[in-house]
């Protein structure tokens, strides 16, 4: 795996998703960027099955499909090497507000160091009400904001803000989800890497 790293890095552009499922939003990326040879692409997941029907649905000689957890395949990467992470739908343990002390170092130290200088994390999120009811505008906002201002300070600044996933993204959950639109809100943030002000002394 760290001899297919080291190639994918000298790619001109690096592409990570992060929690790719079946590999859907994976190869809708591809997609994006077909015919063009120097982009490489990386999508890890941790579901052994998920990871194995991704290979079966992404067939291409630019991608590599890795069964594992981010961190320890994030840890091989060269510093300042990935131009875009994407996550679809975060497990709660990498998004939540009652984990954000867990979180924090994920992309405040691991990703933010990984990204290249200017590179883009990609955050497509749910939005849901603590009871379960239909998500005012106001929880939404409040939510919303509240996520914008956590990634702030781990060094992140807001580049876009899309209500909804990116068009053309599909995924099982993704899909369940816009089902029910009135208690499940859905978001696209999308943060540029920004250089972290230096700690008091």
């Amino acid at each position: 795996m760290k001899q297919d790293l080291r190639k994918i890095q000298l790619a001109e552009k690096v592409i990570v998703e992060l929690g790719m499922g079946d590999g859907r939003v994976l190869q809708r990326l591809v997609e994006e960027y077909s015919g063009d040879r120097s982009v490489a692409y990386v999508g890890i997941e941790k579901d052994k099955i998920l990871a194995d029907q991704a290979r079966m649905r992404v067939n291409s000689q630019n991608v590599s499909i890795v069964n594992s957890m981010f961190e320890q395949i994030l840890i091989l990467f060269y510093d300042q090497c990935i131009d875009l992470v994407v996550m679809v739908l975060p497990d709660p343990d990498y998004i939540d507000p009652v984990h954000h002390e867990k979180w924090s170092p994920f992309y405040g130290q691991l990703i933010h160091s990984k990204l290249k200088d200017l590179g883009v994390l990609k955050i497509v999120t749910e939005i849901i009400d603590d009871l379960l009811e239909p998500v005012s505008d106001v929880t939404y906002s409040t939510q919303v904001n509240w996520l914008i201002d956590a990634f702030f300070n781990l060094g992140f600044r807001l580049l876009t803000k899309k209500d909804g996933p990116p068009l053309g993204y599909t995924s099982l959950y993704l899909d369940k989800f816009r089902a029910d639109p009135q208690r499940i809100r859905m978001v696209t943030l999308d943060f540029v890497k920004r250089n972290k002000s230096p700690l008091p002394i």
